[in-house]
């Protein structure tokens, strides 16, 4: 994500973390920008108290906001708008409609030649092949793979709604967005895109 980012390390950048958790993903972006200020967006108060700590080495470069997104929409009084806004492993959490919504208030709250990524999980295209990524998963884990691809085999997760690959890049082509690929490792990938106006 952070070598995706058009802008000199030493710019003065606003940052949006969509679902920061504990700001791991706000603490790479301000460690590579040391100019670059944080809003890490997420509605647990929990986690929240475990970032204050985590992000107290970033002094006031570092703000967690407590609000939702799980509607689509974001916060009405999220500061911003923002250079960057990434998000990791938080927005599987929306069904793609919503997802979609997602998008569109992520893209209207980027500056001009902002930019967009999502680090999350994506179904393959074609269901027999999900045995298949599970089965190598465990192969590059180093786990016992005896059994074949069925031991796999698992129900659906509450609470999680996974799209393709080529879902999320149709629902980033209804933003102003150009919208690519950056990285994939069987089920987990890398989307966004450049705020083109």
């Amino acid at each position: 994500m952070v070598a995706a980012m058009p802008f000199d390390r030493h710019q003065t950048i606003g940052v949006l973390d969509i679902g920061t958790g504990q700001g791991n993903v706000a603490a790479l972006v301000l460690d590579a920008f040391p100019n670059a200020r944080a809003v890490g967006l997420d509605v647990s108060e929990p986690m929240r108290d475990i970032a204050a700590e985590r992000m107290a080495a970033h002094g006031d470069r570092f703000h967690y906001h407590l609000g939702d997104f799980v509607d689509g929409p974001l916060p009405a009084d999220l500061p911003g708008p923002f250079d960057v806004a990434v998000s990791s492993r938080a927005i599987h959490h929306l069904p793609g409609a919503k997802k979609q919504l997602l998008y569109k208030a992520i893209q209207r709250s980027l500056n001009p030649g902002g930019c967009f990524f999502n680090l999350d999980g994506v179904l393959p295209s074609a269901d027999p092949v999900k045995a298949q990524y599970r089965l190598a998963g465990r192969h590059l884990r180093g786990e016992p793979i005896e059994g074949g691809a069925e031991r796999g085999n698992r129900g659906p997760s509450p609470g999680h709604y996974w799209d393709t690959l080529e879902d999320h890049l149709r629902f980033l082509s209804k933003t102003v967005f150009t919208q690519d690929c950056l990285w994939k490792r069987l089920g987990m990938t890398l989307v966004g895109g450049y705020k083109l106006a």
